[in-house]
């Protein structure tokens, strides 16, 4: 929208867009959250397979214990989650069970928002902004700009960017952000692109946010592009809508954009139904994008200041329900990739036997889901965690 928008602004806006984007260093650590949109069944990732509730509560959406990659004799992974056995046998898989916050919503919409916002109250008028906006607004003061904060692959600004001053920059995909009001008029076209070039008179602060966001976003655009287009891989990403996206942010990294934390998704997850083909095939699509995405960062010696984390609203009930699916639940685990995160299991996987008495019964949770915003933001990003969500300890992820 900003793109678009900004080929309206007038000349004396224009000071100049390549000073407003953040120098590319390359050096800085990053974050890559991957959102499993729709409720990941944690039971069908990471399996308590020896444990007779499991076996009890599943008699359809069971993993048969012969497929399952066993960790030790009490879990495993998924059958299609053999990149994800490789990493952990190679270090670079933590696993951080038992992932929620206090009083779970189980709707959806209302459960994301609270994830998005770090805030149990979700998006309303006392919580407007994502935790990522707050945290690169409170972190990077007066150099907060668009550029720091990226999502790809998304129809529309994930809620988690969205900050006081700025939202970051979402693109469905690198091609697509760009100026397109005028594309068949090469007069305009090339007018347009002056406009972005050359800087017009200082008329004041209360133009600082247009400045800052629309013509900010507008330079990293022909950058990204750029960046993208020009990116070899040595490694073969799977054709699929995360690995097109990851595939991106792995350009995006190596070519030493300024970025620091990125966002991308993988939606279907929501399987109250004929649960079994639908999640093995989600699960393999995960599995072979993130091993791809690692491996390549590794071969462009980019993975030891990369660290990728996977959420979810929420996981799904021990039980399953009556058409061979699974229905809202609450704790589920989260996964940390890189070559500096504490490899293995972080933690206890939660009870099966102690759990919430509600839809066919939901795990509780033992990990607030923003002691990982904390941990991530503080100590991965270099940035006060506090201001941002408040206080909440640090979890052990990170070596």
């Amino acid at each position: 929208g900003l793109v678009g928008v900004s080929a309206a602004l007038p000349n004396f806006l224009i000071r100049s867009a390549l000073a407003a984007e953040a120098p590319a260093t390359g050096g800085e650590q990053v974050a890559v959250v991957i959102e499993m949109s729709g409720g990941n069944d944690t039971l069908s990732t990471l399996i308590p397979y020896s444990h007779k509730a499991y076996a009890e509560g599943r008699k359809v959406t069971r993993i048969p214990e012969n497929e399952i990659i066993k960790l030790d004799d009490q879990l495993g992974f998924h059958p299609r989650l053999k990149g994800f056995k490789q990493l952990l046998d190679e270090g670079r898989l933590g696993i951080l069970p038992g992932v929620g916050y206090p009083n779970p919503n189980y709707s959806h919409f209302s459960s994301m928002d609270i994830w998005h916002v770090a805030d149990e109250r979700g998006r309303c008028p006392d919580v407007p902004y994502g935790w990522i906006g707050r945290a690169v607004e409170s972190g990077f003061g007066e150099k907060s700009e668009p550029i720091l904060s990226v999502a790809v692959g998304a129809t529309k600004s994930p809620p988690a960017l969205k900050g006081p001053r700025h939202s970051g920059i979402s693109f469905r995909q690198p091609d697509s952000f760009r100026y397109t009001g005028d594309r068949n008029d090469e007069a305009r076209t090339g007018l347009y692109q002056r406009l972005h070039t050359h800087p017009g008179p200082q008329l004041g602060e209360n133009f600082d946010f247009l400045s800052r966001t629309a013509l900010a976003a507008n330079a990293s655009s022909e950058e990204i592009r750029r960046l993208t287009g020009a990116y070899q891989s040595k490694v073969d990403y799977p054709n699929t809508s995360l690995g097109r996206n990851l595939r991106a942010i792995a350009g995006l990294i190596s070519g030493g954009l300024s970025t620091r934390i990125y966002f991308t998704a993988q939606g279907g997850y929501d399987t109250h139904s004929n649960q079994r083909g639908a999640h093995d095939n989600l699960l393999g699509e995960l599995n072979d994008a993130v091993f791809a995405f690692q491996q390549d960062l590794a071969q462009q010696g980019q993975e030891q200041r990369v660290l990728t984390l996977t959420f979810s609203e929420f996981s799904r009930n021990l039980k399953e329900n009556g058409s061979n699916g699974t229905d809202h639940g609450h704790a589920g685990a989260m996964y940390f990739f890189g070559g500096k995160v504490k490899p293995g299991m972080q933690g206890a996987y939660p009870s099966l036997e102690d759990i919430h008495d509600v839809r066919n019964g939901a795990l509780k949770h033992s990990v607030d889901f923003r002691s990982v915003y904390s941990t991530v933001l503080e100590n991965w990003i270099g940035i006060p965690a506090e201001p941002a969500l408040g206080s909440y300890p640090k979890v052990e992820i990170l070596v």
